[in-house]
C-alpha cells in the first residue's frame, strides 16, 4: 500500500497536473473528502439514483463549453486552432466524457473565470465607447440674492447699495465633447482592452483544460485501483478455495497444521489489503465529486476497468507548434501584446490632446421668454491640451512599459521550456510502459506456469506448500505491478494531452 502511494505521488509530479480546488486556482483539492458513497460493484446502485453517472452516448453541452474564437498565433500574424478538450474522446471511455462534461458544467471556478471573460469584453466595449462624442443635458434653475453690501471695482460713496435679485432659468442645455483621436491614444487603449479580453479568455480555456486533466486523472486513478482489487479478489478467491482443501487434507492428517496458518495468515492479509485500497477508492471518488461540483454523500462511480484504448502520439518527438496551442502559453503570448500595446500608448499621451466643446439651449432671467430666439444661446470650442513638464512621468512610463515586455519575453521563453520539459517527460515514460507492459505480461505467463507446476508437486508430495504459496504470492505482485503500469500509461497518456493544449493531430 505503501509503495502504491509513493507511486501515485511520483506520476502527479512527474504529469504537473494539480488537482483544482473549488475555492481558487493556486490550490489544492484533498482526495480525503469526508463522507461519501462508492458503487464497489455493478449494478449496487440503481441507473436513476442522483450523482450514479452511466456511460452515455452523447455529451451535454453547457456554457462553460465555449472557445476561444479570437484566438491569434504566438506571432500575432493568423488565427490558431480553437483550444478545446477534445482529445479526452481519445480513451473511448463515455463515462469519462460524462464526467468532463459535467465538471465542466457545474464547476463554480470555471463559471467565475468565464464571468472575468465577460467583465474582460465590456471593458472592450468602454473603451470603444470614447470614439463617439459625449453629449449631456441638464436643466438648471438658481435664483441669488446679491448683498446690499456687496463690494464694486469703483467704490461708491453710498455704504449701501440697492438689493439686486439674480434669476437664472436654463431649458435643455445640451453639452458636447468630443476628442479628436489625432494620435490614436483612444484606439491604442481600444487595442490593450481587446488583447486583456483575449488574455482572459486564454486564461478561462487553460482552467478549462487543467480542469478536464485532473477529472481524467482522478477518474483513470480509480480504474487502476479498480485493476488492482481485481487481482486481490482473484487471488483471495483462489485462496479462499486452496484453503478449504487444506483444511480437510489436515483433518485426514495429510498434512501439518503449520500448511494451514500460512494459507490462513496470507488469506488474512490480502483481506487487510484490499480493505486498504477500497478505503482508498472512497478518498479517490470523493475527490472526483468534488471537482465535478456533485455532493459526495450522492455520487459515485460503479466498478470498471482501465481503458482498452490508450492515445498514443502519432510523432517520435513533441512539435513545438502543438505546445504553442496550449492556452497558458497563449495567455504568456498576449501578455507580451499588451505590454507592447503599452509602449505605444504611454508614447501617444505624451502628444496634445484635442477635444472639440460646445454647448447649445435657452437661457433666461425669466420663464416667460423661454422659447424665444432671443434666448438662445451656445458655445462652440476647441480645447487644446500639451504636457509640457510631468517630472518626466512620461519618459519613465515608456521605459517601464518597455522593461515589461522584456520581461515577459523572457518569462514566454522559460514556460515554453517547461512546456517542452512535460510534454517529453511524458512521451517518454509512456513509451518505455508499453516496453515494461509487456515485459511484465510475459513475466505473468511465466508466473502462472511456475505455480501450476509447483501445485502439482506439492499434491504429489514433491514439494512444500511454502514453495506453492511463494508462487502465489510472485502472481499476485505481478498482477498488481500490471495493473499500477496501465494505470500509470494512462496516466502520462493525460499529461501529454494537457501538455499539448488538450489534443493533437
Amino acid at each position: 500500500m505503501k509503495d502504491q502511494l509513493i507511486m501515485i505521488k511520483r506520476i502527479a509530479v512527474m504529469a504537473g497536473l494539480s488537482m483544482v480546488s473549488a475555492a481558487g486556482f493556486g490550490q489544492t483539492t484533498p482526495l480525503n473528502a469526508p463522507g461519501g458513497a462508492v458503487t464497489v460493484q455493478p449494478g449496487a446502485v440503481p441507473a436513476n439514483s442522483p450523482g450514479t453517472l452511466q456511460p452515455q452516448g452523447t455529451t451535454p453541452t453547457g456554457p462553460a463549453a465555449a472557445t476561444i474564437s479570437s484566438a491569434v498565433s504566438p506571432d500575432g500574424s493568423a488565427p490558431a486552432p480553437a483550444l478545446t478538450v477534445s482529445g479526452f474522446k481519445r480513451f473511448g471511455d463515455p463515462l469519462l466524457e460524462s464526467l468532463i462534461q459535467l465538471g465542466l458544467d457545474n464547476s463554480p471556478n470555471l463559471r467565475a473565470a468565464l464571468s472575468r471573460v465577460e467583465e474582460a469584453r465590456i471593458r472592450v466595449g468602454i473603451a470603444e465607447s470614447f470614439l463617439s462624442p459625449s453629449l449631456r443635458s441638464s436643466a438648471l434653475v438658481t435664483t441669488q440674492s446679491l448683498s446690499e453690501r456687496r463690494p464694486l471695482s469703483i467704490p461708491n460713496q453710498a455704504d449701501l447699495l440697492p438689493r439686486f435679485q439674480l434669476n437664472t432659468f436654463q431649458f435643455l442645455p445640451i453639452d458636447a465633447s468630443y476628442e479628436v483621436d489625432l494620435f490614436k491614444r483612444i484606439r491604442r487603449t481600444i487595442n490593450v482592452a481587446d488583447l486583456q479580453a483575449q488574455a482572459s479568455e486564454a486564461d478561462f480555456q487553460s482552467f478549462r483544460l487543467t480542469l478536464a486533466s485532473d477529472i481524467a486523472r482522478t477518474y483513470l486513478l480509480i480504474r487502476g485501483n479498480d485493476a488492482e482489487q481485481g487481482a486481490f479478489r482473484r487471488n483471495i478467491q483462489a485462496r479462499d478455495s486452496t484453503l478449504a482443501i487444506l483444511r480437510e487434507r489436515f483433518r485426514a492428517g495429510l498434512i501439518s497444521q503449520i500448511d494451514v496458518q500460512r494459507a490462513e495468515t496470507d488469506y488474512a492479509t490480502l483481506q487487510v489489503t484490499l480493505k486498504g485500497l477500497t478505503r482508498s477508492r472512497i478518498e479517490l471518488v470523493n475527490g472526483l465529486a468534488q471537482l465535478c461540483g456533485q455532493d459526495p454523500n450522492q455520487f459515485s462511480i460503479a466498478t470498471g476497468d482501465l481503458p482498452v484504448q490508450v492515445p498514443q502520439y502519432p510523432y517520435a518527438t513533441v512539435q513545438i507548434d502543438q505546445l504553442q496551442r496550449r492556452p497558458d502559453l497563449l495567455q504568456f503570448v498576449r501578455q507580451n501584446q499588451i505590454a507592447t500595446a503599452q509602449v505605444q500608448l504611454q508614447q501617444a499621451s505624451t502628444q496634445p490632446r484635442v477635444t472639440l466643446v460646445g454647448s447649445a439651449g435657452v437661457l433666461s432671467g425669466r420663464i416667460g421668454p423661454w422659447f424665444t430666439p432671443s434666448s438662445a444661446t451656445y458655445l462652440v470650442g476647441v480645447n487644446a491640451s500639451v504636457p509640457l513638464y510631468e517630472g518626466h512621468r512620461a519618459r519613465r512610463n515608456i521605459a517601464l512599459a518597455r522593461q515589461q515586455t522584456q520581461t515577459n519575453q523572457q518569462t514566454y521563453q522559460q514556460a515554453l521550456q517547461l512546456a517542452l520539459r512535460d510534454a517529453e517527460t511524458a512521451l517518454d515514460n509512456q513509451s518505455l510502459l508499453r516496453q515494461q507492459i509487456e515485459l511484465q505480461q510475459q513475466t505473468l505467463t511465466l508466473a502462472r506456469r511456475t505455480e501450476r507446476y509447483n501445485r502439482e508437486l506439492y499434491v504429489r508430495g514433491l514439494a512444500t506448500y511454502l514453495e506453492v504459496l511463494d508462487a502465489q504470492r510472485t502472481i499476485l505482485t505481478v498482477e498488481q505491478q500490471l495493473a499500477q503500469l496501465r494505470s500509470q500509461e494512462a496516466q502520462y497518456a493525460v499529461a501529454l494531452l494537457r501538455a499539448v493544449g488538450g489534443d493533437y493531430q
